[in-house]
């Protein structure tokens, strides 16, 4: 079976629409015009024999002349009916014999005369194209008959006239419509052929391949071609973030692994000595844990990211945030301790509910205290503020570190970027990110809030929960 692209398809349903169209409205003049115009001969035709009919009554009677009427005005009133009809016009006495302007078929004319004079009625035939309009009409106390016949040739005429125009015009619009349906097509086609190129450049080179041509025509083809481009540029830019991810994410693996590999090589030197040392042993394997525990946030933050990226649905509840906050610091205590940062929680005048997930809100929560505790000097306080109204609640991490310079403010939460005040110590510059994009999700903030003091205060806004409003 032969194949045909899309430009013969078109032109050939163009072309058949418009003959389709065009017959069609053949179908619907042509034959309704030639029964119109016959129609309206007719009714003309009839019309002027009734306004005539008064004239031929005012006729005088004349004994000595033929048919007994005055032969000057019964041929004034026969050639005006005739100028005026457009006909030939006899004239019928009672007992059917000619008056004026008998020169046809008597054997054909008496007939709507004679049915006209019993009748009393007027009489309409059409026979081979004449129309015979037989009148009845009372002369000087006498019957006569006035008969009209006009053909109507001049309707098959008009026929003709109106037919020839409408094929010309006929064959004016389809050509017409094949030089438009040819430049319509080939403009068509062109566009969808860049299309399929740069989708086989897609295939074939990757999102690297080939920049889409620009379409900014406005309509189906151009929005196909301008998300076609959009699709491009988000999947070069989805591949740039995988790329820089997954480097950036081997070598935050690569780093605490290479570190555990070493401490425990070094740890089985120990182990193999004698006398064993087991100072050095405990240090070694304290380091091991350590980056064991670093490898383990990492493995969480990644864990966190996947979920986000696929964006799995997050819990809407209402949230307590002053009992979630404290349970939260309760894990931190120790840690507290051990670097030697009070961490105090101020609690609010009133309950504080919020609306969220409660996993997601205390995820927030540790990644600031953390990050709190990293920055915070030994000596110093942490402190948590729960605070909230109608309309919004809020935790708010305060500590007295370094702070966050000023052209860093949004560069610590994007994905594994840190602020350069951490100096050594810092995680893998995921936590803020991580916060950032869950508080989103929950249709909540977090930010860097601006403050003179030194340190930095990190605040987590949410929706206050309806319960709370209702209380």
């Amino acid at each position: 079976m032969p194949h045909f692209g899309l430009r013969p398809r078109l032109l050939a349903a163009l072309v058949l629409t418009s003959a389709v169209s065009l017959g069609f409205a053949a179908i619907a003049l042509l034959s309704p015009l030639q029964n119109s115009l016959r129609a309206d001969g007719v009714t003309s035709v009839l019309a002027t024999v009734a306004a005539a009919m008064p004239a031929f009554q005012e006729i005088e009677p004349s004994p000595t002349s033929l048919g007994g009427l005055n032969p000057t005005s019964l041929r004034h009133q026969v050639r005006s009916l005739e100028l005026r009809s457009g006909g030939r016009v006899e004239v019928f006495d009672e007992h059917l014999k000619p008056v004026e302007n008998i020169d046809t078929d008597l054997s054909v004319t008496v007939i709507e005369a004679r049915l006209s004079l019993s009748t009393h009625k007027r009489v309409r035939t059409i026979e081979n194209g004449d129309l015979i309009v037989a009148q009845p009409v009372q002369i000087a106390g006498r019957a006569f008959v006035v008969e009209v016949r006009r053909h109507l040739a001049y309707v098959e005429e008009a026929t003709r006239v109106v037919t020839g125009v409408f094929l010309k015009a006929t064959a004016v619009g389809l050509a017409v419509a094949l030089l438009l349906g040819i430049g319509l097509s080939a403009t068509l086609v062109r566009r969808l052929e860049r299309l399929r190129n740069a989708t086989r450049d897609l295939d074939h080179d990757g999102m690297y391949g080939p920049e889409t041509p620009q379409d900014n025509s406005r309509d189906e083809i151009g929005e196909l071609a301008r998300a076609f481009a959009g699709l491009q540029v988000r999947l070069r830019h989805q591949e740039s973030a995988r790329r820089a991810f997954v480097a950036t994410a081997s070598h935050e693996l690569r780093t605490p692994l290479t570190s555990l590999d070493g401490m425990l090589e070094l740890l089985a030197d120990d182990l193999a000595t004698d006398p064993l040392d087991v100072e050095d042993a405990r240090e070694r394997l304290a380091g091991a844990q350590e980056q064991s525990r670093r490898l383990g946030h990492l493995a969480a933050d990644l864990l966190d990211l996947s979920r986000i990226d696929a964006g799995v649905e997050l819990r809407s509840e209402p949230i307590e945030l002053f009992e979630l906050a404290r349970a939260v610091a309760a894990e931190f205590d120790r840690r507290a301790s051990e670097r030697a940062v009070t961490l105090t929680i101020e609690p609010p005048a009133t309950s504080c509910w919020a609306e969220g997930d409660p996993g997601s809100v205390a995820r927030i929560v540790r990644i600031l205290l953390d990050n709190a505790l990293r920055a915070a000097p030994p000596g110093s306080p942490v402190t948590l503020v729960v605070t909230g109204d109608a309309q919004w609640t809020r935790i708010e991490v305060r500590d007295k570190g370094s702070g966050v310079l000023a052209d860093e403010r949004e560069l610590i939460f994007e994905r594994f970027q840190r602020g350069s005040g951490r100096g050594g110590e810092g995680g893998f510059g995921l936590g803020l990110a991580i916060g950032r994009e869950l508080a989103t999700r929950m249709g909540g903030t977090l930010d860097l809030v601006d403050q003179t003091q030194p340190g930095a205060v990190f605040r987590l806004r949410m929706r206050t929960a309806l319960v709370a409003v209702a209380a």
